[in-house]
Order: structure tokens, then C-alpha cells, then sequence
């Protein structure tokens, strides 16, 4: 049984949901792309197809990414003469999230909130990708048995005893926030490690079968 190590979040939303999906139809995405051009990013694609409708992207108080039929483009103009054209793909609280409507493989994430005066545009240091790991552990925490382990001996004891090595946890310095999930096959065991400006701020961890059991209790919006 091998200890995984820095999980890309498809490979741990995989794990998660014990390979279960349910998102949005692909036929959904082409007929996007014909009638009205909205063409949604190779990796968004993806999340979308197999967990747009799945707690993941329904958790009411986090990022939630909507569905391609109500994604709309728009030209964000700054400075004199400046644009940028932005396709708006899903809100968390108050802010509509954006990505440059480019082809890009892992498009960084800016926030929009529209004020009365005009629109502001708030760059963030979250690409998408690292925007999934982030709702995955926002799931992670709201789970049953989860276990936020911010004092440094709990931590070396629970990486101990679930076999996970702390050498091995790698981080990015440059992101202002970041995730690293990783899971024991043999105990059956996540943890996720939390960054901030560099720096290991503390670790969840959470068994397997507390999962399922877990996500029926969680308070989630309506599809």
C-alpha cells in the first residue's frame, strides 16, 4: 500500500468520492461553444463534467462554479485605453469569479465585484486548479471526524502513526495560499496540509469512512 503524496485535486477528488461523478452534460459544453462561443477551460471543463452538480461545487458558503449556459463574457476596460475580456464562471459571496477568456492550461482566477461607480477586478494568486483543492478541503473540514491538527506535536504524531512523510509535503513560497493533499491507501487516511505566504500553518486529517457519512450532513445549496 502506497502513501500518495501531493495530490493533483483530480486524483483526490477521485479518492473523495470513491470515483462517483455527476456533473454537467457534455453536450451542454459543445452546444456552448456553437450558439453562443463560450468555450470554458480545458481544466474547468473536466471538474465540471464529473462534479458540477456534486457537493464540491454546492457548498453555499464557497467558490461554486456554474453551469456553462449562464457563464457570460465580458470586456473589463482599465486605465485609458486598456481591456481585458473576461469570461465569468462561477461567485463566491459577494464577488463573480473570472478568467481571461484565452486558451490557457491553468488559468489564473481573478475576483469582479460589481459596485455602483464600476466594476473592480481583484487578482488573486489562485489558479484553478488550485482552486479545486481549495473547495475540496473547505469539504474536507465540514466532514465528520476530521481532525485540524495546528499544534507542531499532534502533527508529527498523526503524520507518524497515518505513515505520511513531512519531507515529501511540497509547497509553492510564491502563493499566498496553498493546499497539499495527501492520502495513505494503507489506513485509508487524508491529510491536507495548509500553507500560508510559504509557511506550514497546520494539517487536516480525515479517514475514509468518514466520507459519505459526512457529506449526507453537510449544509450544502440546492442544485
Amino acid at each position: 500500500m502506497a502513501v500518495l503524496h501531493n495530490l493533483d485535486p483530480f486524483e483526490a477528488l477521485k479518492i473523495f468520492y470513491q470515483g462517483e461523478t455527476d456533473g454537467f452534460p457534455e453536450e451542454d459544453f459543445s452546444a456552448n461553444v456553437k450558439t453562443r462561443g463560450v468555450a470554458v477551460p480545458a481544466i474547468l471543463h473536466r471538474f465540471l463534467r464529473e462534479y458540477g452538480y456534486m457537493t464540491v461545487n454546492r457548498q453555499s458558503d464557497a467558490p461554486r462554479f456554474i453551469h456553462p449556459n449562464i457563464m457570460t463574457k465580458r470586456v473589463f476596460r482599465y486605465g485609458e485605453d486598456k481591456e481585458m475580456s473576461l469570461l465569468i464562471i462561477g461567485r463566491v459571496g459577494e464577488y463573480e469569479i473570472t478568467v481571461v477568456d484565452e486558451p490557457s492550461d491553468d488559468p489564473t482566477v481573478f475576483l469582479m465585484k460589481n459596485t455602483p461607480e464600476q466594476a473592480q477586478l481583484l487578482p488573486s494568486d489562485d489558479t484553478l486548479s488550485e482552486l479545486f483543492k481549495v473547495m475540496l478541503v473547505g469539504l474536507m473540514i465540514k466532514s465528520n471526524g476530521v481532525v485540524i491538527a495546528d499544534e507542531p506535536e499532534l502533527a508529527a504524531r498523526l503524520l507518524r502513526e497515518n505513515g505520511f512523510d513531512l519531507e515529501a509535503i511540497t509547497n509553492d513560497p510564491e502563493l499566498h495560499r496553498e493546499y497539499s493533499i495527501c492520502f495513505s491507501e494503507e489506513v485509508r487516511t487524508f491529510t491536507a496540509a495548509e500553507f500560508g505566504e510559504g509557511e506550514l500553518m497546520r494539517f487536516f486529517f480525515l479517514r475514509s469512512e468518514n466520507f459519505l457519512k459526512g457529506l449526507r450532513e453537510i449544509s450544502i445549496g440546492s442544485k
